[in-house]
C-alpha cells in the first residue's frame, strides 16, 4: 500500500533534479512511498534525469511528461492519478531529510488524521556564497498529539509560517472530497492547497519530523521582486479564488475556522502587496481591481507587513490611483537607489 504519494511539478529543473529525487530514492527509502515527478514541458534535459530515476526506482517512481501548463496544472495531473493515503508536494529545488522520510513512513502506518504536518528547514545561499541554515520549530504545538481542527486556531501557535506547503500533506480522499483543482497556467496555487480542504477536516497531527529543505537562492525564484512582478496577474487569480471562496462559506463557519482561513488569506495578501510595490503605474482599470482586493482582504481582517509599513499610511487616510502610484513610484526608486549603493 502506498502511504504517501509526493508530486514534484518539474520545469527546466536540471540543475537541481538529482539532489532532490537523491534523498527520496536512496535506497533505504521504502516502496510505500510513491514520487509522481511532472515535467512540465522542461526544454532542458529535466526529463532525461526523471527517466533515470525511474529506472533506478522504477517501485517508487511514476513520470507524467506534459506539455507547459505551469505549477497547479501539475498538482492537478499528479492527484489524478495518486494512489498514497496522503498527498504532498516536494518542489524539484527542494529536497527531504532522507533518514526522516524514512521515520515518517513508519508512522503513517498508524496514522489516519485527515491533515498531518512536518518541520521545514530553510537552505538560504546569500550573494556572497555563504549558506545560512535556520530550522522552524513550533513553540506552542505538542507533537505527535491529535488535535481536532475545530479547536485550534492556527495563528497563536505560528512564528515562521509553519503551515505551508513545504509542511502540510492531506488526506489523498479528503483533496478528492472537496474538489481541490488547481488553477492552471499560473503559480502560487500552493495556497489553494493549503487554504481549500483546512475547513472541511476533522483533525490532524505534527510530528516532530525536520523533513523539508527549503532552497532558497534562485534569481528565478516565484517568491523573488522579478518574479512576483512578472507574475502579477496570476496573484490576483489566486487571491481572488480565495476571497471568493471565503465569501461564499464565510457564514456557515465558526470564528476558529475563519481565523484559520485567514491565515492563509494574509500570506497570498502578503504577496499581492509585495507584487503591487513592483507594479507600473496602475491605470483605472487595474486600480480597481487593486483597491476591490484591497476591501475585501480587509472585511476579513487580512494582514499583511507591507502595507503596514509607514509608506503605505498616505494610502490608508486617502485611497486613491493616484496615491497608490505616488507610494508605489517612491518605493521603486528608493529601492532602486539602494540597489547602486551596495553594487558600488
Amino acid at each position: 500500500m502506498k502511504l504517501l504519494s509526493l508530486v514534484v511539478p518539474t520545469y527546466n529543473m536540471e540543475k537541481y533534479l538529482a539532489r532532490c529525487l537523491d534523498t527520496v530514492t536512496d535506497a533505504k527509502v521504502p516502496s510505500t512511498l510513491e514520487v509522481i515527478v511532472v515535467n512540465d514541458g522542461s526544454k532542458d534535459k529535466s526529463l532525461e534525469i526523471i527517466r533515470s530515476y525511474e529506472r533506478k526506482r522504477p517501485d517508487i517512481i511514476t513520470v507524467i511528461d506534459k506539455p507547459n501548463g505551469h505549477y497547479g496544472s501539475c498538482i492537478n495531473a499528479a492527484l489524478a492519478v495518486a494512489n498514497g493515503k496522503y498527498f504532498r508536494m516536494l518542489d524539484a529545488d527542494d529536497w527531504f531529510d532522507t533518514d526522516a522520510l524514512v521515520e515518517l513512513l513508519k508512522r503513517l502506518e498508524t496514522c489516519d488524521t485527515d491533515l498531518f504536518v512536518t518541520l521545514r528547514t530553510e537552505y538560504r545561499v546569500k550573494n556572497n556564497g555563504s549558506v545560512e541554515i535556520k530550522k522552524f520549530p513550533f513553540s506552542t504545538v505538542e507533537y505527535n498529539k491529535i488535535y481536532q481542527m475545530q479547536e485550534f486556531e492556527i495563528e497563536p501557535h505560528v512564528v515562521g509560517r509553519e503551515f505551508n506547503m513545504h509542511s502540510m500533506a492531506y488526506k489523498t480522499e479528503v483533496l478528492r472530497k472537496v474538489g481541490l483543482k488547481h488553477i492552471e497556467g499560473i503559480c502560487y496555487t500552493d495556497i489553494q492547497y493549503c487554504f481549500l480542504p483546512i475547513d472541511r477536516i476533522k483533525d490532524f497531527i505534527v510530528f516532530d519530523l525536520y523533513l523539508y529543505y527549503y532552497f532558497i537562492g534562485r534569481d528565478d525564484q516565484s517568491t523573488s521582486a522579478v518574479s512576483l512582478l512578472r507574475n502579477y496577474q496570476h496573484v490576483v487569480k489566486v487571491i481572488s479564488f480565495v476571497l471568493d471562496y471565503m465569501d461564499k462559506s464565510y457564514s456557515n463557519n465558526s470564528e476558529i475556522t475563519v481565523s484559520n482561513q485567514r491565515y492563509f488569506l494574509s500570506e497570498i495578501y502578503n504577496m499581492f502587496i509585495n507584487s503591487l510595490r513592483w507594479h507600473k503605474p496602475l491605470t483605472d482599470d487595474e486600480y480597481s481591481v487593486v483597491e476591490n482586493i484591497i476591501v475585501r482582504a480587509e472585511k476579513y481582517k487580512a494582514d499583511s507587513k507591507i502595507i503596514k509599513k509607514f509608506y503605505f499610511k498616505p494610502y490608508k487616510l486617502i485611497k486613491s490611483r493616484k496615491v497608490l502610484n505616488m507610494i508605489i513610484a517612491s518605493y521603486q526608486r528608493v529601492h532602486f537607489q539602494k540597489k547602486k549603493r551596495f553594487k558600488i
